[in-house]
């Protein structure tokens, strides 16, 4: 008897499991639809039902899922925003804010001082290795990317959304809520032609390489690793340059 109805519980637990696990693939289908519809298509000429058949779902379960389209559109947003958001306050954690708690760094008007010559080296290599992960992970979504860019331009409802964007700025590192007691008030000052310059010549070009990507890559005949290579290569140049005047080591 009790070997029975733990076999029924067993049994109840792995149907609810792989209920969940059902669900949890139908909503990703109907985001993973959405997206390719999408950049396609556009949001406006993008119906539900379309979304729905893509998706091989049924239509009532995507309003299960979301109120409405443009709930898909912001749900595809946010995500993509929290996902690089996560990767800046890791990088925030595991190295900014240990080197300067050891003293080896300190935030000062937008400048990063730092005590000598193997520290900014360290921290060069760590910030390329973060570069990298951002530019992959944009061109992985590039076809979301895609749909931001097509909104803007188009002057539709969404027409603010690659605007979100501006607020990857306000977890950039040196500016993070998750940095270590002590170290975030060296992280406060921003000024706003800092945060233009970063919008428009570091943001946006790699937006525009996102969204043209799959165009160039079928036009140049280039393989997909060489374009990230190109993508990053210019992405570091940027971020040279703006950093450029503002990495000091102290120590002569």
């Amino acid at each position: 008897m009790v070997t029975f109805y733990l076999t029924k519980r067993l049994v109840k637990i792995g149907e609810n499991v792989l209920t969940t696990v059902k669900e949890q693939d139908a909503k990703q289908r109907i985001l993973a639809a959405a997206t390719e519809l999408f950049s396609q298509k556009g949001f406006d000429a993008t119906g539900v039902s379309e979304i729905a058949k893509e998706a091989q779902v049924n239509k009532a379960l995507i309003y299960y899922y979301f109120e409405n389209k443009e709930a898909i559109l912001d749900s595809l947003i946010d995500a993509m925003l929290s996902n690089v958001s996560t990767l800046t306050l890791k990088f925030a954690r595991e190295c900014l804010g240990p080197m300067i708690q050891a003293g080896t760094l300190r935030l000062e008007d937008e400048r990063f001082l730092f005590a000598h010559e193997q520290a900014l080296e360290s921290f060069t290599a760590e910030l390329h290795r973060y570069y990298k992960e951002i530019v992959d992970y944009t061109l992985d979504r590039r076809a979301i990317v895609r749909i931001l860019m097509y909104e803007s331009l188009k002057g539709g409802k969404h027409q603010t959304s690659l605007f979100r964007l501006m607020e990857l700025l306000e977890k950039r590192p040196g500016n993070s809520n998750e940095l270590p007691e002590g170290a975030v008030s060296q992280a406060d000052s921003y000024r706003e032609d800092t945060v233009f310059y970063e919008f428009f010549f570091s943001i946006i070009p790699l937006v525009s390489i996102a969204a043209y990507f799959d165009e160039y890559q079928a036009k140049s005949e280039l393989s997909d690793q060489r374009l990230r290579e190109l993508a990053l290569q210019s992405y570091l140049a940027h971020a040279k340059s703006i950093h450029a005047d503002r990495f000091i080591v102290l120590e002569s």
